[in-house]
């Protein structure tokens, strides 16, 4: 049975690669002109273009051509895709990046062409999280369209129909096309049959891509042969049009259904380039945390809204987690511009902060004497007599939280909070300096939900007396403990060889937890194409040096440096006082050439599950060995649900066999390394050369994962401390602005409306269990109450004239 084939004309555009954006960006100009006169040559060819970043480039570089593809776009015959603002990685971005992409894609097309795209469109992008189906239903997309990975070679037992239904956790389910040969190429007759044999209505994608380019006149020359002979079975169209008539014609029920991520076209772009994906996620998290003040101070002091700055900047963000740039498979002179853009948008995160939390920490009331009282001047901090140095500590989380946190300067007597109650600290050097003149203060907090708490720092030569704190950590030798778990070193490789919680008794590790392994990497490109695993083991890091550089009350630190060749890996591991999460810290000094560091982490559970966190949610695996992506935790666990997580800071790419996970810490792969093992020369420079840091915790846990998500979540976007002057002030010392009932509800987001006239708040279910939930917005004086499914999102718009709160879409139009 011969079907309808939909030829989709278009070009595929890397806007960064072999080349700098510049370049990449010049070729859009190119591409779309090309398109233009092409239209005028066939009058019935169609052009499908993805990508809201190209446009909105257009848009400022050439008006006139972007007002003529307006016209084309009114007329149908250039066709809008993709509901993104590049192709990006599937992997690496947050929930909350993967919704911005959503959300200003689909701003900017309804705004300038009066479109709502309804196809997302990621060709060549190197593999899919499983949350992205239900991203995009919430999204107001209903078609997806993807290649990657090969469902033969790459992901061998998923269906081999082009035409599926892709479903979320939570059950959202997204009508795919998932090409079969390539998302460009000519047009020739021996292809043209392959697509007319499937049984039901195929897309034939055509076109020169990757440096642009666009359909050939010889390609439109044929098609319109072809058109001769069958014009109602050779259609020029575009991916909308094509999933409209599926949705016609054919039977989406008996559909095959794919229910996990779609992996590993390119397992090594998981790792490559440590320094681009750290800078990602800090980026990513600067944004959110900026978002979340900036609505706080608005509404308790009535502070500006910077939100127009925040949206340029998530622009800078989403342009660079572009699949070539993210994956880290560019060329090196392009991350000198990724570096630039993500450091830029960290910036303006950290400034609109900033600014936010002090407009707050101003009006906060932090003095209790109210007479007026002599004052010293030092180091333009004022200390008023018989009261400390005030500082303002910011929980940006929907959740309460309990950490500590420093304050720089180390000449500290004592620490009390806002009832005088006295707060346990302690004296630490301040990280790789001078130890005995850089200190800092170093004290426990604890913080109520989406809020602040305020603290006293009582100087030394306020000689304060507080009551002396029993110190519950013990070092012995090669062990530190404190009252709820203990750590034995190695004294070869320093690794954890006992990890026990010592309030069960149980050893939490079968071997040496944060072992250094060195894997050879030589058979692989960049990409990694056609390599699942990495477990070829040529050597470790060892001849460990063990020395106790902090020790307590509050927390004892032990600092283990081992060494392979000329690279250094130190790892200080923290134990911090009534905690059984081990907290570390990793200074890395990498010279390796094709060579992978791997983290080890043995842990003492048979026949475990492994469960890697995805954007807003998770998914379990086999623990087989395979390389999988994974985003800031990662857990090993029984049938019960008992285990061991690790949250990190930066790092994305995992494995687990059997019972070790192992996490990669740096790849020195080459840049641009494209199949190119043949041809290596000594022109050739290598990636994740020299110093980086980073920071992992090991969580013992037990049935539930919230404690996990949470220490995640804070590790990822830590509380921040302003100090301030003594002043009266209309606000509490102590606020809270929201709370949750339910563990298992986070909220990530909360943000101004884009029309203006709300408030929105992004949450979702974090532990796979559907719940009920009253999220009461204290803030804004509203409560909402929401039904979450297993792993569900749910964006929700709080109306400021007092209206009825109401689940909307990701882009903030009504669901």
């Amino acid at each position: 049975m011969e079907n309808k084939v939909y030829f989709i004309g278009n070009a595929h555009l890397d806007p960064v690669w072999q080349w700098r954006f510049p370049e990449g960006l010049s070729l859009v100009k190119s591409t779309f002109q090309a398109a233009l006169d092409r239209m005028e040559e066939y009058p019935d060819y169609v052009f499908t273009s993805a990508c809201a970043s190209y446009y909105k480039w257009l848009e400022r570089t050439e008006p006139e051509l972007f007002c003529r593809i307006k016209e084309m776009v009114r007329q149908g015959r250039w066709s809008i895709t993709g509901g993104m603002w590049v192709q990006p990685d599937c992997n690496i971005p947050s929930g909350e990046a993967f919704a911005r992409h959503f959300l200003y894609s689909q701003k900017f097309f309804k705004e300038n062409f009066g479109v709502t795209v309804n196809t997302s469109y990621n060709v060549d992008s190197f593999g899919h999280n499983g949350m992205l189906p239900q991203l995009m239903i919430k999204s107001g997309i209903e078609n997806y369209v993807y290649h990657r990975p090969d469902a033969i070679r790459e992901k061998p037992g998923m269906t081999t129909e082009p035409l599926h239904l892709w479903e979320s956790p939570d059950g959202s389910r997204i009508l795919c096309w998932h090409i079969p040969d390539g998302y460009g190429g000519d047009i020739f007759d021996e292809r043209t049959k392959r697509f007319e044999s499937y049984g039901y209505p195929a897309m034939f994608f055509y076109g020169v891509g990757n440096h642009g380019g666009g359909p050939t006149i010889e390609a439109l020359d044929k098609l319109e042969d072809m058109r001769k002979t069958d014009p109602e079975k050779y259609l020029y169209s575009s991916p909308a049009e094509y999933f409209a008539d599926v949705r016609e014609t054919v039977d989406l029920d008996k559909l095959d259904v794919v229910s996990e991520d779609l992996q590993h076209h390119a397992s090594g772009c998981y790792s490559a380039n440590s320094t681009v994906k750290a800078m990602n996620r800090r980026a990513e998290e600067s944004l959110v945390r900026a978002e979340k003040m900036n609505v706080l101070a608005s509404a308790l002091t009535g502070a500006p809204s910077y939100q127009d700055r925040i949206e340029r900047a998530w622009e800078r963000v989403m342009f660079n987690q572009f699949h070539d740039i993210l994956a880290g498979c560019s060329i090196k002179p392009a991350y000198r511009d990724a570096y630039d853009a993500f450091g830029a948008a960290a910036l303006v995160g950290t400034e609109t902060s900033a600014a936010a939390s002090e407009h707050i920490s101003w009006r906060v009331n932090t003095t209790k004497i109210l007479e007026k009282k002599p004052s010293i001047k030092r180091d333009r901090l004022w200390l008023r007599e018989g009261e400390g140095c005030p500082m303002v500590v910011f929980n940006p989380h929907s959740f309460p939280v309990k950490t500590m946190i420093s304050f720089g300067i180390g000449w500290v007597s004592g620490v009390v909070d806002s009832n005088d109650n006295e707060v346990p600290f302690q004296l630490v050097r301040a990280p790789y300096t001078d130890g005995r003149h850089f200190l800092q203060c170093l004290f426990e907090v604890e913080l109520e939900p989406y809020g602040y708490s305020t603290y006293f720092i009582y100087k030394e030569e306020q000689n304060y007396q507080p009551k002396p704190i029993e110190n519950e950590f013990v070092a012995t030798g090669n062990s530190i403990e404190n009252s709820k778990v203990k750590l034995v070193f190695d004294t070869h490789n320093g690794t954890v060889k006992s990890f026990i919680d010592k309030e069960t008794g149980r050893e939490l590790t079968k071997g040496g937890l944060g072992r250094g392994v060195i894997v050879d990497d030589s058979n692989a490109d960049t990409w990694s194409h056609m390599l699942f695993t990495f477990d070829r083991d040529v050597g470790e890091f060892s001849d460990a040096s063990i020395k106790v550089v902090e020790e307590g009350p509050i927390r004892m630190t032990v600092r283990v440096t081992t060494t392979y060749n000329r690279s250094t890996l130190t790892q200080y591991y923290s134990l911090s006082r009534g905690s059984n999460h081990v907290d570390v810290r990793v200074k890395l000094d990498f010279h390796e050439h094709y060579r992978m560091l791997k983290l080890s982490f043995p842990v003492a559970i048979e026949d475990p599950k492994v469960v890697y966190s995805m954007p807003f949610g998770f998914i379990e695996k086999k623990p087989n060995g395979e390389e999988e992506p994974s985003q800031r935790w990662v857990d090993v666990c029984s049938e019960t649900g008992e285990g061991l997580a690790i949250a990190n800071n930066c790092k994305y790419s995992f494995s687990c066999a059997g019972n070790e996970l192992r996490m990669v810490a740096a790849r020195g792969c080459a840049f641009l390394d494209h199949y190119g093992q043949p041809y290596r020369d000594d022109e050739i420079e290598f990636i994740d050369q020299g110093e980086q840091t980073f920071e992992y915790t090991l969580i013992p846990h037990g049935t539930s994962r919230t404690d996990v998500v949470r220490t995640a979540a804070v590790l990822n976007m830590p509380c921040e401390l302003y100090m301030e002057t003594h002043h009266r002030g209309g606000l509490d010392p102590v606020y809270s602005g929201m709370s949750v009932s339910v563990p298992n509800v986070i909220v990530e987001a909360i943000k101004p409306a884009e029309n203006g006239l709300g408030t929105v708040i992004r949450a979702y279910e974090s532990e796979g269990i559907p719940v009920e939930a009253e999220i009461d917005l204290k803030f804004i004086s509203r409560k909402v109450n929401a039904s979450f499914k297993a792993q569900e999102i749910k964006t929700i718009f709080i109306p400021a004239d007092g209206g009825e709160a109401r689940e909307i879409l990701i882009t903030e139009q009504d669901a």
